[in-house]
């Protein structure tokens, strides 16, 4: 019996009592998993317009309820939902912070940046309230909730919450003013300004602590580590990473849904310019409007091409809303969005001849389905957008599916598996098939979606020239190591294009033909070029 309690101890103890951090290399921790040394209580809010003693009371009174509403355990960090934040006793300058949480239904959270609300924590799974048309957590979390609305930065590029219960990680820099925001892997912040929540007329501070929030709900929180950034590094890294200027534009509507928006950046210009349409990549189920155009932007507008970046459904949001097949959504969605830029070319300064779409992979293929397929405008009907071309000046893209057909992909590429999602197959849990071999059984059933929707079904010779770009050369009927972006989609649309004389560019390592290594060469010429 003795010897069975103290079994029980030592497990009790080792279960509460967490094996010390381990920092990768050049971070140090600033959690110990032991207890709560390092840290205190404090909600800044609090004591925002207090002075003197009334200030100092709250401040001991915080302090002293610190561990009242904070405890350790298994080497977390944890909290009900209540009490003041907690905060560091050190303070910081620039940084680049490591952590690790995760939190429950309701729960509402944030880490603050040098005392300074908030990389926003949302339950995700909240509705969107146009009522409140700036609380947005339907769009993830990492964003700068504290911003201005409208500004980048404020909500995140992409949504990448995991499922609740689940553990997620943010990787913050913060230098000067600006913050990066990697959350899940993906960049959400793309080196936004954040500004001062106490004091906007006033700079960012240069020193404060990291504040861990708590609002509504447990949440928990382990592997806090830092690093500081040298001077150096700090002004290296930010000369590399220009800031991007704010829309012109911002989340302009061109449909009912939340995600029927776009951003638009105006290019100076006393004449009308020639406009990127730019479509986001994710397998028209993740992704975000920023994802791939930030590089091309600044090079863009400086040569006078405005910027438009266009949100869409997704093909589960557009099965919510009865879009029969899935891919008829996000398609679409991107040309009516198309057609919305056109009714404002006047007010914009576009021209509307000049238009090129862009885009990565889904993205690719969605500009490809605009560049090929018939002109959706309708010029009788009584809706003035409507009425407007979707038709192409040119398309240049990155990692395209060319095609949808599912026995084309198998052809050129035996060890595919992309596709089915867009037509609403699912593998068969019985039959123990995937979802791309229950697509390939069941072509016959959809070949008629996949003659509107594949963009090789479409190609005809009024069609514009098209440029695409490939990260590994072709090898043509053998399996791939990425079977879904692989240059055997280029060079079979390729043959198709000149077969219908249609200029096709493509472009690959080691391609002897391509006159433009990327997209973005190929744009600016295009684009600029004399009619």
């Amino acid at each position: 019996m003795i010897i069975r309690t103290a079994l029980v101890l030592a497990f009790l103890a080792t279960a509460l009592h967490a094996a010390p951090p381990e920092p990768p290399k050049g971070f140090r921790a600033i959690f110990n998993s032991q207890d709560l040394a390092g840290w205190h209580g404090l909600n800044p809010h609090s004591v925002a317009k207090l002075t003197g003693e009334k200030k100092d009371a709250m401040l001991k009174k915080m302090r002293e309820e610190f561990p009242q509403h904070w405890k350790v355990e298994n080497g977390e960090l944890v909290n009900s939902g209540t009490g003041p934040y907690a905060t560091t006793d050190e303070e910081f300058g620039d940084f680049e912070l490591m952590l690790e949480y995760k939190t429950v239904a309701g729960a509402d959270s944030g880490i603050y940046l040098r005392g300074v609300p908030q990389v926003q924590i949302w339950d995700w799974n909240q509705v969107f309230d146009p009522k409140k048309p700036d609380r947005r957590p339907h769009l993830g979390s990492g964003g700068l909730f504290n911003n201005t609305p409208k500004t980048l930065g404020r909500d995140p590029i992409e949504l990448k919450d995991k499922p609740l219960g689940q553990w997620n990680t943010f990787v913050i820099k913060q230098i000067g003013a600006r913050t990066w925001v990697t959350f899940n892997t993906r960049l959400v912040v793309d080196g936004a300004v954040m500004e001062n929540y106490w004091d906007k007329t006033q700079p960012f501070p240069a020193k404060g602590p990291i504040m861990l929030q708590t609002h509504g709900g447990e949440i928990r929180w382990r592997n806090i580590y830092i690093r500081d950034i040298k001077e150096a590094e700090a002004k290296k890294f930010t000369s590399e990473n220009p800031i991007l200027p704010t829309p012109t534009e911002y989340d302009v509507a061109y449909g009912p849904h939340p995600k029927q928006v776009m951003h638009f950046w105006k290019a100076e210009s006393d004449k009308p310019t020639p406009l990127l349409f730019f479509v986001h990549g994710g397998g028209w189920g993740g992704g975000g409007r920023l994802s791939g155009v930030t590089k091309m932007l600044p090079e863009m507008l400086k040569a006078g091409i405005s910027v438009v970046s266009v949100e869409y459904r997704f093909v589960n949001e557009a099965t919510k809303d009865g879009v029969v097949p899935p891919v008829k959504g996000p398609l679409h969605d991107a040309a009516r969005a198309l057609q919305t830029v056109r009714s404002k070319a006047k007010e914009w300064n576009i021209d509307k001849e000049r238009i090129g779409a862009s885009g990565g992979s889904a993205g690719a293929c969605t500009s490809l389905w605009l560049a090929f397929h018939p002109d959706k405008a309708d010029p009788k009907s009584s809706d003035p957008i409507a009425r407007e071309s979707t038709r192409l000046w040119c398309a240049a893209v990155t990692g395209a599916q060319t095609s949808l057909d599912p026995h084309q992909m198998k052809e050129w590429m035996p060890n595919s598996s992309y596709g089915a999602h867009a037509f609403g197959i699912t593998g068969d849990p019985v039959k123990k098939t995937s979802s791309f071999a229950e697509f390939h059984a069941k072509r016959e059933s959809v070949k008629d979606w996949i003659a509107e929707y594949s963009p090789y079904a479409l190609v005809t010779s009024d069609d514009p020239p098209i440029y695409m770009s490939y990260s590994a050369p072709p090898a043509m009927g053998q399996e791939t190591k990425d079977p879904t972006h692989s240059a055997n989609f280029g060079v079979k649309l390729q043959e198709h294009c000149k077969t219908n004389g249609v200029a096709c560019e493509l472009f690959y390592p080691g391609a002897t033909d391509a006159k433009h290594d990327s997209t973005q060469a190929y744009l600016l010429e295009k684009l600029k070029a004399a009619k």
